[in-house]
């Protein structure tokens, strides 16, 4: 069966490959097969697909060469051999071609089918020598996954885009533990297949963007780009000594090796590969210090931040299936008709070793470990809950209101989590307003587009919380479905300050009113801030004159209260302490 030779042909003249086509028809033994390409400007692709064999190219294009397309192949290691064609021989062009990562070159008007035959086998057979010739150079051939050579590199080019791009990355350099007793009772046919299962091991737990390597003997190293906090690294090394301390049946015997991973974090452990690489082996070996498989940073605080963070995440995760978190309800007033109109939750966390914590306390670590999804998901079916008892004892009438975090707007589980939510309480889309806070509104502009609409078509209302302590854009606050904005209440404390406080304030009331927007005002504590935010416009107000945050049994009895007839200022006048 004769072999399929495919060219891909980079030339504009039609008539020159009808001739390279003629020519490569009387070669014997070989079925050549030409593809045409006349434009040089949509050619690299095409060389770079790795779907040719090999590339004739012409070197010049009128007045342009084709020096720049054998410049971009070949930063982008290009596999594939390319032969350049020319009118004629010149020194230049032949210095140039072959510097530019050409194979080699013919001259038109000379070419015969041996020659052309022959120039395209030795140029496919150069490449493949040095494709082979680099991979031996930078793959391990043990584990065939890169060596040492190959790392540095990779190491020097993620320090490059990591200080362009002002991001972080993780450098983990792992040693195997108990490899010498399996080389010393089994023999090194038996080291070798260990080093073998934790290469693909590791290899098997890596994401695209990150890059493992054996560094020689029983070390390897492992880069993590992109990382977003230094919790998340300390469970990739917990995952992968869960992986490593696998057991394997090497010869019929099951083997069981551990590993201890030192960690070095960029820029706080080093700005250049030769640190980050001295500073990752001295936590590793400190990480060996430690009885039986474990894991080191390399500086003491950032270990001890670390084991806090990781602890605060199993006590979360304790606390979520304990059933210790609860919600408190803060009431909000209508200025007008002087009735509750929404409620907002407030979580809570009863922690047995330190007592009630309130939501900043935890909410940050619940967000870095990703456990504020389902910690929001019980808190929208705790107040969806509540919220059908309220209506059930007083109407229709009053609204809920919970924060969201951004990071259960990442979950593409939302829209439909919260329709089952609501379909499981019986509660109307309308009854309910979600939160959120006007820096990770700002920060993640387009994620909280793409998840609002969806769910103000479903009838949900939005609030933007602690409204005037951030930048946002009024033209997202106009073309986005935020129907009400909450001052924050740190402005509370400022309008006993100065006239310019007051007047600041007052502005963004008018300026909010014009947009179209419900006004909220927090943190009211004194008669004085409600009559002057009444005067100044303000549509609803909560905090402490009116009601502190309190269980749902408190929230019904002050809902009574208001529901009797009595008015604001009576109830906080036998509410608040003077």
């Amino acid at each position: 069966m004769e072999k399929t030779i495919k060219i891909l042909f980079i030339d504009r003249e039609h008539g020159e490959y009808l001739l390279i086509a003629d020519i490569l028809s009387q070669v014997r033994n070989v079925n050549y097969e030409l593809v045409w390409c006349d434009q040089l400007e949509t050619a690299a692709p095409k060389i770079l697909s790795n779907e040719f064999d090999v590339v004739l190219l012409d070197f010049y294009w009128g007045d342009l060469s084709a020096r720049d397309l054998l410049n971009s192949v070949k930063v982008q290691a290009n596999k594939t051999p390319i032969v350049i064609m020319t009118d004629e021989m010149e020194i230049e062009v032949d210095r140039d071609v072959i510097r530019t990562g050409a194979s080699d070159y013919l001259i038109k008007g000379q070419i015969d089918h041996q020659l052309l035959e022959r120039t395209l086998r030795y140029a496919i057979e150069r490449k493949q020598t040095e494709i082979y010739l680099a991979r031996l150079a930078h793959y391990d051939q043990l584990t065939d996954i890169p060596n040492r050579i190959l790392f540095r590199d990779r190491l020097e080019h993620v320090l490059h885009l990591a200080n362009r791009d002002k991001t972080s990355f993780a450098l983990l350099f792992i040693d195997l533990n108990g490899f010498k007793q399996v080389n010393d009772n089994f023999g090194h046919d038996a080291g070798d297949a260990i080093i073998r299962i934790c290469a693909e091991r590791l290899s098997a737990c890596m994401r695209r963007s990150d890059s493992v390597a054996r560094m020689g003997g029983d070390e390897f190293t492992l880069l993590l780009s992109h990382i977003e906090n230094h919790t998340d690294v300390a469970h990739i090394a917990e995952k992968i000594i869960a992986l490593l301390s696998e057991p394997a049946e090497i010869n019929g015997y099951e083997v069981v090796v551990g590993c201890s991973i030192g960690i070095a974090i960029y820029p706080q452990a080093g700005r250049d590969a030769d640190s980050l690489l001295k500073n990752a082996d001295m936590a590793m070996y400190k990480a060996k210090q430690e009885e039986g498989s474990s894991f080191c940073f390399f500086t003491d605080a950032m270990n001890k931040n670390v084991r806090r963070q990781l602890r605060m995440e199993s006590n979360l995760r304790k606390a979520l299936k304990k059933n210790q978190f609860f919600l408190q309800y803060q009431p909000r007033v209508d200025v007008e008709t002087q009735k509750i109109v929404a409620v907002e939750s407030l979580l809570r966390w009863d922690n047995p070793d330190v007592g009630v914590l309130n939501a900043g306390d935890f909410i940050a670590a619940a967000e870095d470990t990703g456990l504020i999804t389902a910690i929001g998901y019980w808190a929208i079916r705790q107040a969806c809950n509540d919220l059908k008892v309220i209506h059930a004892r007083f109407g229709n009438t009053i609204t809920m209101s919970i924060n969201i975090s951004m990071r259960q707007f990442k979950d593409e589980r939302l829209v439909q989590e919260i329709a089952s939510i609501f379909e499981d309480y019986d509660v109307q889309a309308g009854d309910v307003e979600f939160e959120l806070t006007e820096s990770s509104f700002m920060e993640n502009i387009d994620l909280v587009s793409l998840c609002m609409r969806p769910l103000a078509f479903f009838g949900i209302n939005f609030a933007l919380d602690n409204f005037g302590t951030g930048s946002s854009s009024f033209l997202h606050l106009q073309r986005l479905p935020i129907s009400s904005v909450k001052l924050a209440s740190r402005l509370m404390s400022e309008l006993q300050r100065s006239a310019s406080d007051r007047r600041l304030v007052a502005a963004m009331i008018n300026l909010a009113h014009n947009l179209g927007k419900i006004v909220v005002a927090e943190g009211v504590e004194t008669l004085e801030q409600k009559r002057w935010l009444h005067e100044s416009g303000c549509n609803q107000m909560q905090g402490f004159y009116f009601a502190p945050p309190q269980s749902l049994e408190d929230l019904c009895n002050t809902l009574q209260q208001y529901e009797s007839g009595i008015t604001v200022d009576q109830v906080c006048d036998n509410s608040m302490p003077r």
